[in-house]
């Protein structure tokens, strides 16, 4: 009902066209005050006042204006042309009072106007703006759906309301549109969020997490499993969304499915923990016979016990890459097993270094240890040995020759083991690279190795509860940094579960 009394809006004239009302309609009621003469001798300016009202809602002030000066000169005319005396003499006091209630309603018509096309200019600026943002929605939407990856956006700090797109419907199985989180009021329970074979719980789902907290998260991985037993391996990120007043106001996320590559790594994972493990046997004969070879070096030929040495050697090289091949598979499925017990670092790193005599000899250098006190803790003392050989390898086959140091000191908390070359260095750019699997500074393809040793040592080393980094430059040499606590790892805790401690 509303909407068909609704008050139309004033048409939009020119100037020229608003002026011609302005002085058309006074013109018009005046003849028809002259035709109904006898009707209307009493009250002439009624009609007056009409034009004036129409004129300023058609026109404008300034129409209206013109239409009230020449209203009041037509409304003169007609009261002084009447045959009644007492007409023509209270025409001046007609017009006194014509005069100001028609700029009244001049000024009360134009404002009525500007407020209709006020209303107007803000409905039509409303109209684009919902445009543009009805386009932009419609573009972000497009760019979703192109984007082979699950992506979905959270649009409240608690992620009640979870869209997303095309390819996120489709991986979680449900129509496009529907609301997918699993803290809303009717979540999906088709499908299960693991992670380490634990149901996730609404609140632990990444992008509920980011909406939540106003925090980001890299790099997560979980798996989706559905009722049929169907399993996908997940991986992505999630980044929270702030209002102008920094607060979270929800996040988005995208997340890729690495089912495939995850079997893949699962297959690979069982291959070299298969073959490191039927390669022990054969080594393990090997070097006996080559011990019992060695042992007997007097009764043979010389060239026969050089060659015996030279095989020694490369026994020991294989048994060291089949041990390092056994390590990534056991921190692979998480199997890194810690034998913890009261250890002497500092004893231990002179026992160490002492077992590089015949490498120290071939490069020339020398390694020296500044560990006059016993620096005691709990630790497992065979994953400590391997740390401490595979920094001291590094840094005697990239030192150059030049001397090694290596140092110990504690605090009385934290036991501290500094490893110092003085060699080619590396690059700041590197120094967080070669800490991961397989990677190898540029300066270093020259040498020997898969690029597995750094990794392995801060995956030990993050498991007995410490840290590991390094401090170098190209040219400058690099020192090893790590810390232990005194106490051991925390109970429970495993390489995986600490993250990455550089």
């Amino acid at each position: 009902m509303a909407e068909r009394f609704r008050i139309p809006a004033p048409p939009r004239l020119p100037p020229l066209a608003a002026s011609a009302v302005a002085i058309g309609l006074p013109l018009l009621m005046f003849a028809l005050d002259s035709v109904f003469r006898v009707l209307l001798e009493g009250v002439p300016f009624v009609l007056f006042l009409l034009a004036v009202a129409l004129a300023s809602w058609v026109g404008g002030l300034v129409p209206g204006l013109v239409s009230v000066a020449l209203s009041a000169a037509l409304g003169y005319a007609f009261l002084r042309g009447s045959a009644d005396p007492a007409t023509v003499s209270g025409a001046h006091l007609a017009i006194a009072v014509f005069i100001p209630a028609a700029a009244v309603i001049t000024a009360i018509g134009a404002a009525a106007r500007a407020g209709f096309r006020e209303r107007e200019r803000v409905a039509e600026t409303l109209r684009r703006s919902e445009a543009r943002e009805r386009a932009k929605a419609e573009e972000l939407q497009a760019i979703m759906d192109a984007v082979p990856a699950a992506v979905l956006i959270a649009h409240d700090p608690d992620a009640r309301t979870l869209t997303g797109s095309r390819a996120a419907y489709d991986l979680l199985r449900v129509p496009p549109g529907v609301n997918v989180s699993k803290s809303g009021e009717r979540p999906p329970v088709h499908y299960r969020v693991m992670r380490n074979g634990k149901e996730l719980s609404p609140q632990e789902l990444p992008t509920q997490v980011a909406a939540r907290s106003g925090a980001r998260a890299r790099d997560v991985e979980f798996e989706i499993v559905f009722d049929d037993g169907t399993r996908r391996t997940l991986l992505g990120n999630a980044e929270p969304l702030f209002d102008d007043q920094g607060r979270s106001r929800g996040a988005v996320s995208a997340f890729v499915d690495v089912t495939k590559l995850s079997e893949a790594v699962r297959t690979r994972d069982a291959f070299l923990s298969m073959a490191s493990h039927e390669l022990k046997t054969p080594i393990t004969s090997l070097q006996l016979q080559v011990g019992s070879l060695l042992r007997a070096r007097e009764g043979v030929p010389a060239p026969v016990a050089k060659a015996a040495d030279a095989t020694r050697r490369q026994v020991v090289r294989l048994t060291s890459l089949v041990n390092t091949l056994l390590d990534v598979s056991r921190l692979n499925e998480g199997r890194l097993q810690l034998e913890i017990e009261p250890v002497d670092l500092s004893a231990l790193v002179s026992e160490v270094a002492s077992r590089f005599v015949a490498e120290t000899e071939r490069s020339e250098s020398r390694i020296r240890v500044d560990a006059a006190e016993a620096v005691c803790g709990r630790w497992d003392r065979l994953r400590l040995e391997q740390v401490l050989t595979n920094l001291l390898s590094n840094a005697l086959k990239y030192g150059e020759g030049k001397p090694v140091s290596v140092r110990v000191q504690s605090d009385g908390a934290t036991a501290r083991l500094a490893v110092v070359d003085h060699g080619i260095g590396i690059a700041p750019s590197e120094q967080r690279r070669i800490f991961e699997r397989f990677e190898r500074g540029p300066a270093t393809r020259g040498y020997g190795g898969f690029g597995l040793g750094l990794w392995i040592t801060r995956e030990i080393v993050s498991a007995l509860g410490g840290t590991i980094h390094v401090e170098s430059a190209p040219g400058a040499g690099s020192t090893f940094r790590v810390e232990l606590p005194v106490t051991g790892p925390a109970a429970g805790a495993s390489a995986s579960e600490r993250g990455d401690p550089a």
